[in-house]
């Protein structure tokens, strides 16, 4: 009879220990889900910026194409806005109010020389979270002319 009042104690312990053990490891693994996810947005901002300069660095008039996009820009257009003034700055998408982006593309245009730039393109979060830095990437980049005749 002692021992069934044992046993419910017993029970009742370990249902307390337990209790303590995911009350301070929730925290934790919450933390941790989070931190994974900043990693994640992180990961595609790092990997937008790169798109974004490599997508400049290899547009030639000479092949373009129609569809070839940045955003909500015809690649074509934007080559035309960055080589209209010595200095530029585009922010990207022009369509502020479309939900579709998560992030804002700056590009930055510094004409070095005729046919050489320095590119900083600056990828930031719209949601405007506080431990999520901005990811900026610079190049230099040497421009071929608009049209080559043939």
């Amino acid at each position: 009879m002692y021992k069934k009042g044992f046993i419910l104690v017993e029970v009742l312990i370990g249902l307390f220990l337990l209790g303590l053990i995911i009350i301070t490891c929730f925290p934790i693994l919450n933390t941790s889900l989070h931190n994974l996810q900043l990693s994640k947005e992180k990961m595609e901002m790092v990997y937008i910026a790169e798109s974004t300069i490599e997508q400049l660095k290899s547009f030639n008039y000479n092949s373009n194409r129609e569809d070839e996009y940045l955003f909500d820009v015809q690649l074509t257009y934007l080559m035309d806005r960055l080589m209209a003034k010595e200095s530029v700055s585009i922010n990207l998408p022009l369509d502020k109010n479309n939900q579709q982006w998560k992030y804002i593309c700056t590009i930055h245009k510094e004409e070095k020389s005729p046919n050489f730039w320095k590119i900083i393109v600056s990828i930031s979060s719209i949601n405007e979270e506080k431990r999520l830095n901005d990811v900026t990437i610079q190049a230099f980049m040497s421009i071929s002319p608009k049209y080559e005749d043939k």
